[in-house]
């Protein structure tokens, strides 16, 4: 009788199948050792306990490393139902058709589940990001995917995309821009390849601006952010130029381009609605001063209207009415000059925002010094 028992420990495996909600609990199904049979055992269990904690990375390990010692189908069952609870779309469908293959190389019939199981690479499948190939013709064409603000890379190009529709954009010298949309299904691998169309009579325009991250449009169409550098194709005849930041004013210029010409285009965008400078805050302290000196100046004069002519104390209070007269006076009028500067220097971008490009207008900035015992100068900082 034990030596019966002992042989049935070596050639019979208990098989009990997981819950829908759980892995499936087996032993192994080949005729393993004791020692084989202790230590798969041992290994799957832990697997198993690992799973309905949810440590589902942890669970796979498990389950591989019980199945180097008894390879069994169940066993990849689990380790495909557990990529399946990670997310791991990929290795779900990987899992499960290896579960499928062994089960069906074993006992020469599918799983007795194959319906669950194809349901499950179903949505894996329907979860996995499918690659997305796009080409051209010629080759070495630039791609952009929704936003011309980004360049992705260049034609053959292939990436993952998630499932929905996308605008595509490719950019090659000498040939017309082309646009398109393209729709991505879930679990659906896509092949794009486009004919571009040769421009024969073209030029090219730069543009240039004293703005960083400013939108070009030609013609409506967006072709990058500010500075670009590259320089743009377009047929012959007349396009529009427009360059756009939030914040700025827009820049708008009509262009005639004719064949084989190199144009630059330079926009000068500035602020809509300009902070105060310092010349305006100056401006209102001369003002409120100026008055001031003006008012003490009056105080004087009332003073020295009640003292008798060429005496001390009335020489005095006519001294200090000059002073205030003409120092207010002084103050008021630097501060009606750097109010009128104020109001006329409407060109200012934001430091952040500023970009020195040849051929834009140069910078004049006003200012005020003083030096004690030599008045006052009034000048102006040119920077091109």
């Amino acid at each position: 009788m034990s030596s019966y028992l002992s042989r049935l420990a070596t050639c019979v495996v208990v098989v009990v199948a997981a819950s829908a909600l759980g892995p499936r609990d087996v032993r192994a199904a080949a005729p393993p050792t004791q020692d084989q049979i202790k230590a798969w055992t041992a290994l799957y269990d832990e697997g198993q306990r690992l799973y309905e904690q949810e440590l589902y990375a942890a669970a796979i390990e498990k389950f591989k490393a019980a199945n180097t010692v008894i390879e069994h189908e169940y066993c990849y069952y689990n380790i495909a139902r557990s990529y399946e609870k990670l997310g791991a779309a990929a290795e779900c469908v990987a899992g499960y058709q290896k579960y499928v293959d062994f089960t069906k190389q074993k006992t020469g019939a599918d799983p007795k589940d194959i319906v669950d199981v194809r349901a499950s690479i179903q949505k894996c499948k329907l979860q996995m990001r499918p690659e997305v190939t796009i080409g051209s013709d010629p080759v070495g064409a630039k791609v952009y995917i929704d936003s011309r603000d980004k360049l992705l890379g260049q034609t053959p190009y292939v990436t993952t995309l998630d499932p929905g529709t996308y605008s595509l954009f490719l950019d090659l010298g000498g040939y017309q821009p082309f646009e398109q949309q393209f729709e991505v299904r879930a679990g659906e691998p896509i092949k794009l390849y486009f004919k571009l169309q040769k421009l024969q009579r073209v030029g090219t325009v730069t543009v240039k601006s004293n703005v960083r991250g400013a939108a070009i449009f030609v013609d409506g169409r967006n072709i990058g952010l500010t500075p670009y550098a590259d320089k743009i194709v377009l047929d012959e005849g007349q396009h529009q130029i427009t360059v756009q930041k939030d914040e700025y004013l827009s820049f708008s210029r009509g262009l005639n381009v004719e064949v084989a010409r190199d144009d630059v285009v330079v926009s000068e965008l500035y602020l809509r609605d300009p902070p105060m400078t310092w010349k305006g805050y100056v401006g209102y302290v001369s003002l409120v001063l100026g008055a001031g000196g003006v008012g003490f100046g009056y105080f004087a004069k009332t003073k020295a209207d009640v003292e008798f002519t060429g005496t001390d104390e009335f020489n005095k209070w006519e001294t200090l009415q000059n002073v205030g007269y003409g120092a207010g006076g002084g103050l008021m009028g630097v501060g009606v000059l750097l109010l009128v500067l104020e109001a006329l220097d409407t060109d200012i971008v934001k430091p952040e925002d500023a970009l020195e490009e040849a051929g834009t207008s140069p910078r004049v900035t006003p200012f005020l010094t003083a030096t004690p015992g030599d008045g006052a100068m009034l000048g102006a900082d040119v920077r091109f």
